[in-house]
């Protein structure tokens, strides 16, 4: 009986590993993710323009020997590594001209043409502006990156997208389901549930998370902040600004914890919305909180949605049962 249950066990947990990572799905979620990482990649590269000589030339804030000092990279006894692309630039030539190429893939990227070679060279340039300047990193680089390799995995120019179009037109095979759309898909969510979850704990650390504090803190800078909420306390409003703080902790613990319980994730997603809304507009984090928001869609179930006309169509299932071309261009 024992040797029986803990085979049982084994057969159980093996199950559910491969069923959790290794299925085929849709492209379709990979799909929208893509654009959703190419607007937010578009909006950090394109905020570089204005002042990329000046903080990244020779003659800049942060020359390369500059940025490796800071970061103890030149030290051979540290083991820190950084590369990027800029490295390689040493003039503002050359600078604009690195920078012109990363926009241009990106936006490739974006609009899904020649998705696989563009997600490749779009990545390798997000990382660069990240690494370029590791000390000027924000809330963005650490989430935004990886989904981005993640995306590099999958055939996420299969729809919405340019390559889609001219496939379309050329009336090749759709794209089948795939198991790497599954997976980008998979290492997405958990890295967001995994992300939400240091949030939470990187607050309870902290005293003002605690004391209610936090929230008006935020609130009362003035410099980033889109929205001016200080009036809630001018008004006599402490207790709302206090609720305020402990609903923010406690939706990122609940969010990290309980978005894998499906029937609760469109409503984890509508008060995400709601949260990020807020937050952006407090903080003036805008563009971070536009990545949360987008994100949240990596645990929508738009297969379910799409599953009964997809499956009852003869052609789809035809076309389902015929190899993956080669060279579709996603």
């Amino acid at each position: 009986m024992l040797g029986t249950y803990f085979t049982r066990l084994s057969d159980s947990i093996s199950d559910a590993w491969n069923s959790f990572w290794f299925q085929k799905e849709s492209p379709r979620t990979v799909s929208i993710l893509r654009i959703v990482a190419g607007i937010v990649a578009l909006i950090y590269a394109f905020s570089f323009t204005s002042e990329l000589a000046i903080w990244f030339s020779d003659g800049g804030v942060l020359p390369y020997a500059r940025t490796l000092r800071l970061t103890g990279a030149d030290d051979p006894t540290n083991r820190i590594y950084y590369w990027s692309v800029f490295y390689f630039a040493h003039s503002q030539l050359y600078l604009y001209l690195l920078h012109a190429t990363g926009l241009i893939s990106i936006l490739m990227f974006t609009v899904g043409f020649q998705t696989r070679i563009a997600a490749i060279v779009a990545t390798v340039f997000v990382i660069s502006y990240a690494q370029r300047a590791p000390m000027l990193t924000g809330l963005v680089e650490p989430l935004l990156c990886p989904v981005m390799l993640y995306l590099c995995l999958a055939p996420c120019g299969a729809y919405f997208s340019v390559d889609a179009w001219l496939r379309d037109r050329r009336r090749t095979v759709p794209v089948p389901d795939s198991f790497l759309a599954h997976l980008a898909v998979r290492l997405v969510q958990v890295h967001v549930s995994m992300f939400y979850l240091m949030l939470a704990f990187a607050k309870l650390g902290n005293n003002v998370w605690w004391n209610g504090q936090a929230m008006w803190w935020l609130i009362a800078q003035p410099d980033t902040r889109l929205v001016d909420l200080t009036f809630l306390r001018a008004n006599g409003l402490p207790t709302l600004v206090f609720a305020w703080t402990h609903l923010v902790v406690l939706f990122e613990l609940v969010f990290g914890l309980f978005i894998w319980v499906r029937i609760l994730r469109p409503l984890l997603a509508i008060v995400a919305t709601i949260h990020w809304i807020a937050l952006g507009l407090v903080t003036g984090h805008w563009v971070f909180a536009i990545l949360m928001i987008g994100l949240s869609l990596a645990f929508a179930p738009l297969e379910v949605l799409t599953a009964k006309s997809e499956t009852s169509s003869p052609a789809n299932n035809k076309a389902t049962q015929t190899p993956e071309p080669v060279g579709s261009g996603v």
